[in-house]
């Protein structure tokens, strides 16, 4: 059974270049993993945790492009992982419902398993299982550049609880939903009502962990012929950039002027409204949203 979504991956061509902005934006020093967490790959990686429980469960991931990474025209999220409870179990469902495994059987990494159900709609989907103290194994295996296992304060002084939601631009709405169905085991709902924007479909699925962590998984279309500009525009613009794949993550604050203050401090302008979007940030919108709404 899937439990949670565990972490989500940017790829960067400079990840270097990436780092201070993105710093600015979670309020925290990231932790460069150690090699030996992919053993055998050439893989330069780091991550931001996220407000959570405290271990490695909820986790924003930044990939430098090249070695053993994917190669990408441009920035972009490329990997959502989720966290299950019995990798053979959870394939076996997956597999029932219609898709293909890369691997016939799980394989083993530092902290426990995995396997991967390849890009989906533009995006790799990454089914994992850790072994029974994984997640402190993995802290143990990841450090700032001067050595520290801090991340500091993720919630940014209690004002972020975390990512709250994934929108994908798709092209084909029914072969993304025919997709997720398989690979979620649920039913999507209807959301075009609540989004409202003139062309623009939209369904989502609820993510699995019961709103701890992420809480929906979106999907936008949009209709021939409708004009360029709002909603739609953004999603024609990156769908003729990139192809299919996540366009917008949502950042679930406790209130939003005091987020933008947080923000306006360290030189991001966070533009007014009542869900404010820094836009195209490596690729994805990202937009700030309160439980409220």
């Amino acid at each position: 059974m899937l439990t949670n979504i565990y972490v989500i991956d940017y790829v960067l061509k400079s990840l270097e270049d990436s780092k201070d902005r993105l710093d600015k934006i979670f309020g925290s020093e990231p932790l460069w993993i150690h090699p030996d967490m992919t053993p055998g790959q050439a893989i330069t990686a780091m991550y931001y945790q996220l407000p959570g429980n405290g271990e490695m469960m909820h986790a924003l991931g930044l990939f430098q492009e090249g070695g053993d990474s994917i190669r990408v025209a441009h920035d972009r999220l490329f990997l959502i992982g989720i966290m299950c409870d019995d990798m053979d179990r959870t394939m076996a469902e997956i597999s029932a419902r219609g898709l293909s495994f890369v691997h016939p059987e799980p394989q083993r990494y530092a902290v426990g398993e995995s396997n991967t159900l390849g890009v989906l709609h533009g995006v790799e989907i990454f089914i994992a299982r850790h072994i029974p103290g994984g997640d402190k194994i993995a802290r143990e295996m990841m450090f700032t550049k001067d050595g520290s296992s801090d991340f500091g304060d993720e919630t940014q002084g209690g004002i972020f609880k975390g990512i709250s939601g994934l929108d994908f631009a798709v092209s084909d709405m029914d072969a993304a939903l025919d997709t997720f169905r398989a690979v979620l085991g649920t039913e999507p709902i209807n959301t075009t009502p609540r989004t409202a924007e003139l062309g623009v479909r939209s369904y989502h699925f609820h993510a699995p962990g019961n709103r701890k962590g992420l809480h929906e998984i979106g999907f936008f279309s949009v209709d021939d012929g409708v004009a360029s500009g709002g909603l739609a525009g953004r999603i024609t613009g990156f769908l003729d950039k990139h192809g299919e794949g996540v366009f917008r993550m949502d950042l679930l604050v406790t209130d939003i002027d005091a987020m933008r203050a947080v923000l306006a401090a360290r030189g991001i302008e966070l533009p007014a409204g009542d869900q404010p979007i820094l836009s195209d940030i490596h690729g994805t919108d990202l937009r700030y949203v309160t439980d409220s709404q």
